[in-house]
């Protein structure tokens, strides 16, 4: 891969997961965009979205307008977040306890 496909991105983390919504795709038969969209698959992360639409000219700009409009949707994951501020046992619990 070439050093513009291993940049971190800034809209998202490669690890994150997209997930499908609406699996009609809303692009004009035959163009780029339609092969980015047909290229989508739920549970893919934006790592493997960006390998396969490089092909198309794809990027995460397209994943961002994607969802916009309502068609997929990304999830973080727990590995995306620093240690200070991911979520901490309640108050009061121990793991002592159990």
């Amino acid at each position: 891969m070439s050093e513009k496909q291993t940049r971190k991105t800034r809209l998202y983390n490669r690890s994150d997961i997209i997930q499908l919504i609406n699996d009609q795709n809303p692009r004009r038969a035959g163009s780029n965009r339609y092969s980015i969209f047909e290229a989508i698959r739920s549970g893919m992360t934006v790592d493997e979205f960006l390998a396969l639409v490089y092909e198309f000219n794809g990027g995460t700009k397209d994943l961002q307008l994607l969802e916009e409009s309502g068609h997929v949707s990304v999830r973080k994951t727990l590995e995306n977040y620093p240690v200070e501020s991911a979520p901490s046992a309640p108050i009061g619990f121990s793991p002592m306890n159990t």
